[in-house]
């Protein structure tokens, strides 16, 4: 590895750049972005003023293109259906209840959401289509002009992905044209904008987890149709002739189907109840059919997902860790050639000055991906990282800071109006007392007599906040609500055993209820007179104490005034009071793991969720299109249909809205025949009951199946990291040095420092094994710019060690 690390030395030159200082930063900017941002890195980049705007003005275009998909996505949902259209209608005239009955005069049933007119909808989906078409063209001028004319060419944007895009629009707005000119049944439009959604990235990247595992999947379920077809030959051979107990094995074919149901679904017990009744033999047989295909080879999918995903997990985890240390080393050598080119020789130490990184973080945070950081901010992470104010930071400290600045951050002022207008009062002994009690025993006094709270740095919480050193110390003023919570739960308690029982309140009840909102509202006052607004309201827990306060006391004061009329509903708002209560239970340990389990499910299962959000709502168009106006009570093609005889009408493809319920059920209950025979007595074509099975075996089986085997993936970090209470590291690495001389500067100044973040905890943890064995690798080499050098190169080969989940 030494002689490697030499001969990478000896690759790298010491002479002055060839790129101007300004250059230099805006490569040092699109280099960071791209590695905090972004799955590729190129290794060459356009330096021109005019390269960097057009990639600025593509950033921004990204904004309003994520905008647009959203209101594809509403549009959708309440667009009006275009078998509806086909009845007539003013193109710009509301529908009304026109869509509640076909065109033969039959109810069917809606959701009841208020429909866009159809000439409205055209509009607005063309203006949509014209936002997410700049975005493709945007991209592909800065792919063809300035990245293609580098050399090597490089490949920063997909000119195949922009094309399928562009493709997709052209034939929505194709669609849009036919549909206002012959008023169709039926639109491709579903076509194009699931092919749009496609080219999401955690589509993309999910995309490849589930090629990865094809071939498993493909394995297991060639063992699974094996099972099948020979149990259902045997059941229709033994059961055909037999007469009673016979149905849904008669045929070859139906043999097949009832098989199937049986082995994916919950709905074994109904296949088999009639055969198994009439001949208790056959129970053997059925038997046997459930353990190898319910208990062994369903069981071996999830399985094997579970490894697929865990073991992809791990390596792209690792992958991304080492390629963002590479990068962030790239962009240290940049900034310190380009912005100190004469002032640190090849054997000095290299470091960037404050004045370079003052102006690399201008340039970083022109791009609109990237949370804006002003002057002030930049100059307290500066000095927060420079610990020995040389005016200069080296390459560790240099990688804490832009770890630090991938946090959605921002700054509130700490203390309530009180302290600058009355500063008297502020600091008078009484309200000191009052500030202590309303703030607890672990704060402590600062010089001016402001009471601040002993903090550390640690985003593992999920939460993205300071956590305090006295958080298990309540304060007076909590222990005085404890007991007030208590005494409101009891109230709740006597209030619904009196509704239960149907007997009249007494009338002090309503008082009682009005003097603890009144007290809630009282705690919040406090609050309030003691830190700001906004640092109140960067706590989601007083939002919900806020919000919950406001809403009790307005449902009390209304329920004195008007009994007859929010009695109902006040009822239901004590509901509210519960979840104060219950609240307080987070301080249970089980409940915090169990809480903080749930947070990083929601925080980092975006991809997760969008991927199987694209297939679901592929079908749900799908469905919508062809089966819109079909599915309804007084069609006689329905009769003597499990569908209709079980009352599941409200279960229909009329909309956008009711279709979704449809495919939940289907997700849920994994198979549920119902549907597939129902449709294929009503569907336009015969074959549109295949697109059940088919969403068996996309939706159920693999896509969620992946979201399983994600939720299992979470559970085991955290119970492992559980496991391992605060051993894992003891010590405070550059990042955690950063954010927390970044909130002491601030809090000098009487600012509070609050972050938020989606999935960078478990990112910040490989990042820095990443770096770590990189610089023990390198450390045997004299000067910075040898290590530097050093670990670009291992860089560059990948993770050489498991550092990751702890799944091995």
């Amino acid at each position: 590895e030494l002689a490697n690390a030499m001969m990478a030395v000896e690759a790298v030159q010491l002479q002055q750049p060839s790129r101007s200082k300004e250059e230099g930063i805006r490569e040092a900017a699109w280099r960071l972005e791209d590695t905090l941002t972004r799955a590729t890195v190129m290794s060459e980049y356009p330096i021109t003023r005019e390269a960097r705007d057009a990639y600025l003005k593509t950033v921004r275009a990204e904004v309003w293109y994520d905008r647009a998909l959203v209101g594809l996505l509403l549009l959708s949902i309440f667009e009006t259906p275009a078998w509806c259209g086909q009845q007539q209608h003013g193109f710009f005239d509301g529908i009304g209840e026109g869509c509640s009955y076909t065109a033969d005069g039959h109810p069917v049933m809606l959701s009841g959401l208020p429909y866009i007119p159809l000439g409205w909808g055209m509009v607005l989906e063309s203006c949509l289509l014209v936002v997410v078409s700049r975005k493709f063209l945007l991209r592909r001028h800065l792919q063809l002009i300035f990245f293609e004319t580098l050399s090597p060419k490089q490949e920063y944007y997909s000119v195949v992905a922009i094309n399928f895009g562009l493709l997709c629009v052209l034939l929505e707005l194709l669609d849009v044209a036919v549909f206002v000119t012959l008023r169709p049944r039926f639109r491709l439009a579903f076509l194009a904008r699931t092919g749009i959604f496609c080219l999401l990235p955690a589509v993309i990247t999910l995309s490849k987890l589930v090629y990865s595992c094809l071939w498993e999947f493909f394995s297991i379920a060639t063992f699974l149709i094996g099972a099948i077809v020979p149990f259902a030959w045997l059941a229709r051979m033994t059961l055909a002739d037999l007469g009673p107990g016979s149905k849904g094995f008669k045929t070859f074919p139906s043999a097949i189907n009832s098989m199937f149901v049986a082995g994916v679904s919950d709905e074994f017990v109904a296949v088999f109840l009639e055969s198994y009744t009439q001949y208790r033999w056959v129970g053997i047989i059925w038997l046997l059919f459930l353990v190898i295909v319910h208990v062994l080879l369903l069981s071996l999918v999830l399985d094997t997902l579970v490894a697929a995903y865990m073991l992809f997990s791990e390596k792209h985890a690792e992958d991304i860790a080492v390629r963002k240390v590479g990068g962030m080393l790239t962009v240290f050598q940049v900034l310190t050639d380009c912005t100190s080119p004469g002032e640190f020789s090849a054997t000095a130490e290299m470091a960037v000055t404050q004045a370079g990184f003052l102006d690399f973080i201008k340039e970083y945070t022109a791009s609109a991906k990237i949370f804006p950081i002003d002057v002030q901010q930049a100059n307290f992470m500066f000095k927060a990282i420079d610990m020995d104010d040389s005016g200069h930071i080296d390459l560790e400290e240099f990688c804490g800071v832009c770890r630090v600045i991938q946090y959605k951050y921002w700054c509130t002022r700490q203390f309530s109006f009180i302290k600058d207008r009355f500063p008297a009062f502020w600091k008078s002994a009484s309200f000191m007392r009052f500030r202590q009690f309303v703030q607890g025993q672990g704060a402590v006094i600062a010089g001016d007599g402001d009471f601040l709270v002993k903090a550390d740095i640690d985003d593992s919480d999920g939460e993205g906040q300071l956590n305090s050193s006295s958080i298990d110390e309540p304060s007076g003023l909590e222990g005085v609500m404890n007991v007030v919570l208590l005494m409101n739960l009891a109230l709740v308690i006597v209030e619904t055993i009196f509704d239960l029982n149907q007997s009249p309140e007494p009338p002090c009840f309503e008082w009682l209820e009005l003097a603890f909102s009144f007290i809630y509202l009282v705690e919040v006052g406090a609050k309030l007179a003691v830190v700001s607004f906004k640092e109140y309201w960067s706590c989601s827990s007083n939002q919900f104490d806020f919000l919950s306060t406001m809403l009790l006391l307005c449902t009390s004061l209304l329920e004195s005034l008007l009994p007859d009329d929010v009695s109902t509903y006040a009822n239901m708002l004590r509901l509210l009071r519960l979840f104060r209560v219950v609240k307080q239970l987070k301080k249970l340990d089980s409940v915090q793991f169990m809480v903080k389990t749930i947070t990083k499910l929601l925080q980092t299962a975006s991809e997760m969720v969008t991927m199987l959000g694209v297939v679901v709502f592929f079908f749900t168009m799908l469905s919508v299109q062809t089966l819109g106006g079909e599915l309804y009570e007084d069609n006689k093609k329905l009769e003597e249909t499990e569908y209709l005889e079980g009352h599941m009408m409200v279960l229909n493809c009329n909309d956008v809205p009711m279709a979704f319920g449809v495919w939940v059920v289907m997700l849920l209950q994994e198979y549920q025949p119902a549907f597939p025979d129902a449709v294929a007595k009503v569907a336009p074509w015969h074959c549109m009951w295949l697109i059940f099975p088919i969403f068996y075996v996309v939706a159920v089986s693999i896509v969620f199946e992946l979201v399983k085997a994600f939720t299992i993936e979470v559970f085991i970090v955290l119970f492992n990291e559980r496991m391992k209470g605060n051993s894992i590291r003891k010590h405070k690495d550059s990042f955690q040095l950063c954010l927390s001389g970044f909130k002491e500067a601030l809090q000098a100044k009487g600012l509070s420092l609050h972050f938020q973040y989606e999935s960078l905890g478990e990112a910040q943890k490989e990042m820095q094994a990443a770096f770590e064995e990189l610089a023990e690798h390198a450390k045997a080499l004299p000067t910075s710019r040898e290590r530097l050098a050093s670990m670009l190169k291992m860089a560059e080969g990948g993770p050489s060690h498991g550092h990751g989940h702890g799944h091995h």
